[in-house]
């Protein structure tokens, strides 16, 4: 039985290589409010679901595939594990889901509804372990309904008492709940904080070090680990660690309950700012005073160095990436030379201060890369693939073959569909011959036995044609959408664009850039439905990658520059030639270029 367990999928030729194999998906979610009250655990749903499917139907357990959904909420409908699930049955992979009940489906009726009926239009049946569900009864998908809408208020039920128990609790000055504050102890004998007097001796000192010793936080913590102080968490003392702690309003005595809340943004959760007026205060042993924390905060603004450092002058701001560690990369270092002064594209790991026993940890070492050079050569890389949209869009549609391909499958199609008709009509006509008693069960399912299975096999057939032909058709009627895009783009390279104009260009097609410690650039480009990074958004045809040790390993459409030179492997993919011209790099190629640019 395989087990898909967080971020674990099935590859397109892993499922290609189970259809006809897999008869069943087990799907199973579990929270900590419904382990608590239910009894439910991940274990105990697969072993229920396992145990229905071997039992009722029949099935071996290497036909079944569980999907293990790693939390999420019951009314988030964007849950990885269920939108594999029905991937897989769309695929053809399964011809029951079992699931234990339908709260474990979802907590929310509309979203009840919709999947429902989207694995039922699919052939699928849901088999739930608690609950017993018929689609063609209307008593029983009364009864579906009114179970979805009593679960979807139980929940909202559950989440206003307990938002209105935390509330009252912290308005009579108690605390809902506490996080590890550093400098305090929570009591749960009085349920309050209680100061941590070693901790607060390392605070008072770390702010006679800012105030009076003149330190930054860099250089406090960097003391702190020398001198053996404990971190707050883990073994190392971080320089945003102090910045933080100086910052936190907390230490003045006045705690503030309620200043973020969480709420679901495309499905997933997302924590916010909710309005001061709705801060809850609870009062809190002080630390220091709100005076000595304002002459805090003003020493922090003086030691702080570069502030309101202008970034309209650099292209890729937040998409750059380092090839060596995957962390993201800013403009804040410069160069002084003859020629003048230079800007790098720089690893945020190397500038990241962190001390173990007063010393200082390496997250990123290696090269910094010029802003200049970096900008100058995607430029002309984007400009040079939008100049010439009808060599990109013919090489990708036209000369794939792809109208003939779609003639085949039709062709196809239309031969088992005709095939599948006179099955089943041969079934028909010796299901008529047992019923007037011409035949006996024996004989009728001796000669019914192969034509259900060949039945199987040609649905299963009809729907990986169906879905190789609708992928095809997509990809040709495309090519109108592709130059109609592309042209749309052009016309704002008809004028002298200004950066922040460049960037906004960059940011329709570009997912994020990784800078190489041997010079060469990777650009990953946007996909404009699945936001998988493996095509140009609204450009189309999707392309492989390579298998590799970098970070940023299985990326895919991998551009790359040279700096010296630059070996290249990969499947089809675009590359800009030293001259400037475009060149296709065909699957299995290993091609080494020259390039005029050095990135650093």
């Amino acid at each position: 039985m395989l087990i898909l367990k967080k971020d674990e999928r099935l590859t397109s030729e892993e499922i290609m290589n189970l259809i006809g194999k897999i008869n069943g998906l087990i799907y199973v979610r579990v929270s900590t409010a419904d382990q608590a009250e239910k009894g439910y655990s991940i274990g105990s749903q697969i072993e229920m679901c396992k145990d229905r499917a071997i039992k009722k139907f029949g099935y071996k357990e290497n036909e079944l595939i569980v999907l293990v959904e790693p939390g999420g909420m019951g009314d988030d409908p964007n849950r990885p594990a269920l939108n594999h699930a029905l991937y897989l049955l769309e695929k053809g992979l399964g011809k029951k889901i079992f699931v234990l009940h339908p709260d474990r489906l979802t907590r929310d009726n509309t979203l009840q509804g919709i999947v429902s009926r989207k694995i039922w239009s699919m052939g699928v049946d849901i088999e739930f372990i608690e609950f017993e569900v018929d689609p063609t009864n209307p008593e029983s998908m009364l009864m579906y309904n009114i179970q979805g809408s009593i679960a979807q208020y139980n929940k909202a039920k559950i989440l206003a008492n307990s938002k209105r128990g935390r509330t009252a609790k912290a308005k009579k000055g108690e605390f809902p709940s506490f996080k590890r504050l550093y400098g305090y102890t929570f009591n749960k004998e009085t349920d309050k904080p209680e100061i941590n007097e070693e901790e607060k001796a390392v605070l008072i000192q770390m702010k006679d070090m800012l105030l009076y010793e003149g330190m930054s936080s860099n250089e406090i913590a960097k003391h702190l680990s020398k001198i053996g102080i404990p971190a707050p968490e883990g073994e190392a003392w971080h320089q945003a660690s102090v910045s933080r702690m100086f910052n936190n309003l907390d230490y003045t005595g006045d705690f503030y309950y309620g200043k973020t809340k969480v709420v679901q943004v495309n499905g997933e959760k997302k924590q916010v700012p909710r309005p001061r007026e709705e801060w809850i205060l609870i009062k809190i042993p002080q630390i220091w005073s709100h005076e000595t924390r304002n002459m805090i905060l003003e020493a922090l603004k003086k030691n702080t160095k570069n502030s309101g450092r202008k970034s309209n002058d650099y292209l890729l701001k937040n998409i750059v990436k380092c090839g060596r560690c995957g962390g993201s990369c800013g403009s804040g270092i410069t160069s002084k030379t003859k020629s003048g002064i230079y800007k790098y594209y720089s690893c945020s790991n190397k500038r990241r201060k962190t001390y173990i026993k007063g010393v200082k940890i390496i997250n990123c070492e290696g090269k910094n890369w010029r802003v200049d050079i970096v900008d100058e050569v995607l430029w002309k890389w984007v400009v040079k693939l939008l100049r010439n949209p009808e060599f990109f869009v013919e090489e990708f549609t036209n000369k794939t073959g792809t109208q003939q391909k779609i003639d085949q499958i039709t062709a196809s199609i239309d031969d088992n569909e005709k095939r599948l008709s006179q099955v089943e009509q041969e079934i028909t006509n010796y299901v008529l011959l047992f019923g007037k008693g011409k035949i006996d069960e024996s004989m009728f399912d001796n000669l019914t036995s192969s034509l259900n299975e060949r039945k199987d096999q040609l649905r299963q057939d009809l729907i990986l044609l169906s879905n190789t032909l609708e992928s095809l058709k997509e990809t040709t009627n495309k090519k109108g959408k592709i130059m109609k895009y592309i042209k749309s783009i052009n016309k704002l390279l008809e004028s002298k664009m200004e950066t922040k104009d460049k960037r906004k260009v960059i940011s329709l097609l570009i997912e994020k850039v990784i800078l190489n410690e041997d010079d060469t650039m990777q650009i990953i480009l946007k996909n404009d439905s699945s936001k998988k990074q493996n095509s140009l958004q609204g450009l189309g045809q999707s392309y492989g990658g390579t298998t590799s040790d970098n970070p940023h390993k299985n990326q895919n459409l991998v551009q790359t520059y040279g700096g010296q030179t630059a070996r290249i492997h990969s499947h089809s993919c675009w590359l800009l030639q030293g001259n400037g011209s475009f060149s296709i790099i065909k699957p299995g190629a290993a091609i080494q270029i020259s390039n005029q640019y050095q990135l650093s």
